[in-house]
């Protein structure tokens, strides 16, 4: 996960920078060029949302795998486990030091979104906006209740840098912790 934060991400992130509102369409506001803007815009968010389905799933398989290695009798259990299960299993099969480990608020956020970017608005998107609301801190109150009401909140979503660093830091702390076990 560091060499992937290190070589791709980070140097992507820095590559791909969103255009300030403020900015769009530049001095005077060209109708072309709000529309470049915005669509470059559209990439960079969708680049971050990308990392962090990449991290999650990563997580999740890695995890489940690792579960699975040591207790092969719970296989067929930890494979079929949802995600907030999985967290008994590390207590389970690592003991509760390991899953005191887990920085649980930020995986578990990590794989509400993951659920938002592949099934789009449902459950998962309201839990999500309850655990960081600030992913949609760019629209205003009434954009965000239309959107809520048409169906498109987790096409709303912007994954920040601060995010992406959150996912790679809680997902990094959580195998150093345990591989010191």
């Amino acid at each position: 996960m560091r060499e992937f934060q290190e070589k791709v991400v980070v140097p992507a992130l820095r590559q791909l920078q969103p255009i300030p509102r403020e900015l769009v369409g530049g001095p005077r506001g060209f109708m072309v060029q709000i529309a470049r803007d915005n669509s470059h815009n559209s990439l960079c968010y969708e680049m971050r949302l990308s990392f962090a389905l990449t991290i999650g799933a990563t997580f999740e398989r890695n995890l489940r795998l690792w579960l699975s290695l040591d207790r092969a009798d719970l296989r067929p259990m930890i494979e079929r486990a949802d995600r907030r299960s999985l967290f008994k299993h590390v207590a389970e099969v690592k003991g509760s030091t390991a899953a005191l480990m887990i920085k649980i608020a930020d995986i578990t956020e990590l794989w509400e979104l993951v659920s938002t970017a592949r099934h789009g608005d449902g459950p998962a998107a309201i839990r999500l906006r309850a655990l960081n609301p600030g992913l949609w801190s760019h629209q205003d109150v009434n954009t965000q209740v239309h959107y809520d009401r048409v169906g498109l909140r987790a096409y709303a979503m912007r994954v920040q840098d601060s995010d992406i660093e959150r996912y790679f830091d809680a997902t990094i702390d959580f195998w150093d912790n345990v591989n010191r076990m």
